[in-house]
């Protein structure tokens, strides 16, 4: 699985877990919160994962790809920065 958190202008979290990369249905992905990005948007964004892309733009979402860790956690590439 490849999870993705989506940031925008509020504190509230927003991720999509991806279950296949591309995405071609919506059985593909799971968005917290549901519908949070249309279907299209969604398959754009898979295909951008699949070119090797870890971070970007979309609508009015900043995107970034988190680690998975051990255990199945994910955590942010930034988490380690001090």
């Amino acid at each position: 699985m490849i999870r993705i958190d989506l940031v925008d202008n509020t504190a509230s979290v927003k991720h999509i877990d991806f279950c296949v990369v591309p995405v071609t249905e919506q059985k593909d992905f799971t968005c917290i919160p549901d519908g949070i990005l249309p279907l299209h948007s969604v398959m754009r964004l898979s295909c951008k994962l699949k070119a090797g892309r870890v971070f970007g733009r979309t609508g009015k979402y900043v995107w970034y790809r988190l680690l998975t860790t051990p255990g199945s956690w994910h955590k942010s590439p930034l988490s380690d920065c001090q």
